[in-house]
């Protein structure tokens, strides 16, 4: 299908590509028919990936191998989900505050707990990816469309100008397949929204001419700062600089769901104490661990965190023993950063962070990551009395490795999926963000700005993505889509939509007016419409 009739493109089915253009829709007498949401890949999410229909044990699960939770005090994408009134449950049993949720140095900056979307069914997470589906079939329904497999692969002035912004939004070159054949379309919609991540966009034909000198180099800055102090020193372990590491995460399914037994009875909690620094185990292969060579398969676990399904009645049965075999179900057994060399074997990446091994396909690899995880809790079973071989093996392992690019595996193809590549600086090791960036006298509002509206004020070209975040390592908090949110609320702003009612007041003044507001004097520029309420 020609997408000429396209004024109005989201590039990116990412969180804030998808929020963008459900937004679009609540502007009066709004012409949904020249609205396109483009996506280059089969599915929507970007770095919110739900994987569904898993079997095992007779029941067909949901996991989430990227983005997966939030604060409902988070209201962005909290106040989302409410108004797309999707089911939701506590993420931790008991409910704790969200505070306690992040590993110590971090910060978190919201208190309510942390939740996640579920099948109202089942009671079991329904994927995070839930709440973007929900948007694009309203966005569909409006008669805007909506295509998958269409892959920005390049951007150009409009009408041949040398400038971009006095052009307006520039022209874009889209990939697309259709009965078997590919097609390259050029387009030259009036808006552009692009939720494309730093690895995908940058090295594009025409990027790097058409922004500006000062513009690249800011928006092609990535630090990863281990502050000074005492309390850093076990996280600057953990992070090789700006080396390669990945942020994976990876579950085991079981037919029996043994850490529900009575006799193991491991149903809360994590271990070792933090999970995000897990036990380097013995098994597998050995990988280097910044403070240690020889390190095996890295175990952390999340014992509430995976899915479990029973058959019908086995709590009843649970008194008489043995109704752990009826219930079957995931246990995540890692989720941090490092170097390890096992999961990533099994996933796609850098191209897809999905991986997914079974019984058939790597026995053999199910047993040694088994293995890793009875080393790990070895004092748990000890303690309970419970040895390790009379517990049944895995059915199946899926693991999300999101990489980071670096010198070895550069920005760009075959780069299909990154961890979120942000600027987090920590001034006495790095200076300024300027001397971090090696771009003199930029400042955290120059930044945002333009990585808002690269080509500046004047051209209608707005980027949101969690890539383009800058803050003091510090500073640092967890967000789960909430930067991309607000960096597309900015950008609504900007274009001249006002907050939604449901949108929290309170939260859309402090975290999207003022911050805009503040960047845009800081800048000079003249604040005109909503921008200057």
């Amino acid at each position: 299908m020609s997408l000429s009739h396209c004024s109005e493109v989201v590039v990116g089915g990412g969180w804030s590509g998808v929020y963008w253009a459900w937004r679009r829709l609540d502007q009066p007498g709004y012409d949904a028919s020249g609205l396109c949401l483009l996506e280059a890949s089969g599915r929507l999410g970007g770095r919110t990936y739900s994987v569904r229909d898993l079997a095992l044990g007779g029941h067909n699960f949901t996991l989430d191998v990227g983005a997966y939770r939030f604060s409902p005090d988070m209201h962005l994408p909290g106040d989302v989900i409410l108004k797309l009134a999707l089911p939701t449950a506590c993420y931790e049993p008991g409910c704790p505050s969200a505070k306690k949720d992040m590993p110590k140095p971090f910060q978190f900056n919201y208190s309510a707990p942390l939740r996640r979307i579920i099948d109202p069914a089942t009671g079991l997470p329904a994927g995070y990816a839930t709440a973007l589906e929900a948007m694009a079939r309203e966005i569909a329904a409006a008669g805007a469309t909506v295509t998958l497999g269409a892959e920005l692969v390049g951007i150009e002035p409009r009408g041949g100008a040398a400038d971009g912004a006095a052009a307006g939004a520039p022209a874009l070159r889209i990939k697309s397949a259709a009965g078997g054949a590919t097609r390259t379309e050029r387009i030259e919609p009036a808006v552009v929204m692009l939720n494309v991540p730093r690895a995908r966009l940058l090295p594009l034909p025409g990027v790097a001419s058409l922004l500006g000198g000062r513009v690249k180099s800011a928006l092609s800055c990535i630090r990863f700062d281990s502050p000074k102090g005492a309390g850093w020193k076990i996280f600057s372990r953990f992070h090789s600089g700006n080396g390669t590491t990945a942020l994976s995460k990876a579950y085991l399914g079981y037919e029996s769901a043994w850490w529900r037994s009575p006799a193991v009875n491991l149903t809360e909690g994590e271990y070792p104490q933090n999970a995000f620094f897990p036990i380097a185990t013995s098994k597998g292969p050995r990988w280097s661990w910044r403070w240690s060579d020889g390190r095996g398969v890295p175990i952390g676990v999340r014992w509430s965190d995976g899915p479990v399904r029973c058959a019908a009645g086995a709590a009843e049965r649970g008194a008489a023993g043995g109704a752990e075999r009826e219930c079957a179900g995931f246990l995540e057994i890692f989720y941090s950063v490092s170097n390890e060399t096992l999961f990533r074997s099994v996933s796609r990446a850098p191209v897809d962070p999905l991986g997914v091994a079974t019984r058939a396909t790597a026995g053999a690899t199910l047993d040694l990551v088994h293995e890793a995880l009875l080393e790990a809790i070895s004092p748990l079973l000890t303690a309970r009395g419970v040895k390790a071989a009379s517990l049944p093996k895995p059915s199946l392992l899926a693991v999300g490795v999101w990489t980071r690019p670096d010198a070895k595996e550069p920005l760009g193809p075959p780069v299909g999926y990154t961890a979120p590549t942000k600027v987090y600086y920590a001034p006495e090791v790095s200076g300024s963000l300027g001397a971090a960036c090696g771009v003199s006298g930029l400042s955290e509002g120059e930044y945002r700005l333009a990585a808002l509206q690269p080509l500046g004020p004047g051209a209608p070209l707005y980027m949101a993505n969690n890539d383009w975040v800058v803050s003091e390592t510090r500073y640092m908090y967890g967000d789960w889509a909430e930067e991309s949110l607000l960096q597309a609320e900015r950008a609504l702003r900007v274009a001249g939509q006002p907050r939604p009612a449901w949108l929290d007041a309170d939260y859309y003044e402090q975290r999207v007016a003022s911050v805009l507001g503040a960047d845009r004097r800081a800048a000079g520029l003249e604040l005109t419409g909503l921008a200057a309420a």
